[in-house]
């Protein structure tokens, strides 16, 4: 694949999009899909007749709350997880200083 990306026709919203990715083509494909699926949705909850521009932040804000959520959600987890492993890396130095193991590379253990 060039530089530039490759081209990718998709429809959102009921708009024919050419739009140059760097993306693998299907994975742009499945994002717009994602989209239109979402414009609808809302559209439909909304009602009536609702300008494009109106749809489209809507849709937005929604992918916001979504990315934010999920960035909060990893960082936590992240946190959780860093502490098991601090709490496992505290457990193996006290093994190891408890059986006299070297933890030293390179040095020889003396007799």
């Amino acid at each position: 694949m060039n530089k530039e990306g490759k081209r990718v026709n998709i429809t959102v919203y009921g708009m024919d999009l050419s739009i140059i990715s760097s993306e693998d083509p299907a994975k742009t494909r499945q994002y717009a899909d994602y989209v239109d699926t979402l414009m609808r949705q809302i559209a439909t909850r909304i009602g009536g007749h609702t300008e494009l521009s109106r749809v489209a932040m809507l849709a937005l804000l929604q992918i916001a709350h979504e990315l934010f959520a999920l960035k909060e959600k990893t960082q936590s987890e992240g946190k959780v997880y860093q502490a098991k492993l601090d709490k496992l890396i505290a457990e193996i130095d006290a093994a190891v200083s408890l059986s006299g193991v070297q933890t030293e590379i390179g040095q020889p253990e003396e007799d």
